[in-house]
């Protein structure tokens, strides 16, 4: 009996053993960055399409040469069927096409349309949006806001494409837009021309997103204050924090027509990426200072 019991024993050591590497391998990981796809945090069902905005700061040729930033990148679009990017700041292009190749690489599907470089100093700016082809679709023209003349209220023009839905009958338009921090209480204010231009340029459509770094908090602007937007909605919570660093501030958001309220699937969110994939807070920042902000919305309750 002593002798069974023994070799009982010596059998669970070497086991133990044998697992020990495996087990460690695992711990040592960083949750959330793995080669496989990650869930979409935005897609429950096929009913419904995740749609965010990411302020990606500075994002060009030295950022898009940091495989740990670029990998947390990826992850955090392919969460989403559409995203739209600000702060592209890459003379070549290349940025954001990589950004896209390592989306598709883990598993499916984007395609990418970007803005003018725009601004008026030397210092240019793009927008994107980046989606995923299986979900979305553009339907129709991609433009940039013309200013009227003798005007000049955006330092960065905003950008807008009208989309549908693969599956259902969503059909929206999608404007982004980067304000300049100290002119965000001119700007977001304009923004009710720009959604004015919109309905011009996409007659018949009721369906209109406002989304990005808007500024639209802290010094740069009360966000308690009425808003100059007639017919929109801001969805994030009052409360809200967007920012990475110490800042405690809304700075990003999405606003909806009224007629979208009836596509509206739930309320904004910030997306922590930090904390999806376990990252320091040094590690955070180099990603960037701004959080992703995203909602979403039915894909067959359009009735507009």
């Amino acid at each position: 009996m002593e002798r069974a019991r023994k070799i009982f024993l010596s059998v669970l050591l070497l086991a133990v053993v044998a697992l020990a590497p495996h087990c460690l391998a695992d711990s040592d990981r960083t949750p959330g960055a793995g080669d496989s796809p990650p869930p979409a945090a935005a897609a429950a069902s096929q009913d419904t399409i995740g749609i965010a905005t990411f302020n990606i700061q500075t994002f060009g040729d030295a950022k898009a040469k940091k495989p740990e930033v670029m990998k947390v990148l990826a992850q955090t679009v392919a969460r989403f069927d559409l995203v739209a990017i600000q702060e592209v700041r890459d003379d070549e292009g290349l940025a954001v096409k990589n950004l896209e190749k390592l989306v598709d690489d883990l598993g499916r599907d984007y395609a990418v349309i970007v803005s003018p470089r725009l601004g008026r100093t030397t210092s240019k700016e793009q927008y994107a949006f980046i989606y995923r082809v299986d979900r979305v679709a553009p339907a129709g023209e991609v433009l940039t806001f013309k200013e009227p003349p003798g005007q000049d209220p955006f330092e960065r023009d905003p950008f807008m494409a009208r989309f549908k839905c693969i599956q259902g009958k969503f059909r929206f338009v999608l404007i982004t837009v980067h304000t300049k921090p100290t002119d965000a209480k001119r700007e977001i204010p304009a923004l009710k021309g720009v959604l004015a231009f919109a309905r011009e340029k996409f007659p018949g459509e009721g369906d209109f997103i406002i989304l990005g770094d808007l500024n639209a908090d802290c010094k740069y602007y009360n966000r308690q204050q009425p808003n100059p937007i007639p017919g929109t909605t801001w969805l994030l919570p009052p409360n809200a924090d967007t920012t990475v660093k110490s800042t405690r501030c809304a700075y990003d958001d999405i606003l909806i027509t009224d007629a979208c309220k009836e596509d509206l699937a739930g309320e904004a969110q910030v997306f922590r990426f930090d904390q999806e994939y376990g990252l320091t807070h040094e590690q955070a920042v180099r990603v960037s200072d701004h959080f992703p902000v995203w909602a979403r919305f039915y894909t067959g309750r359009d009735t507009d």
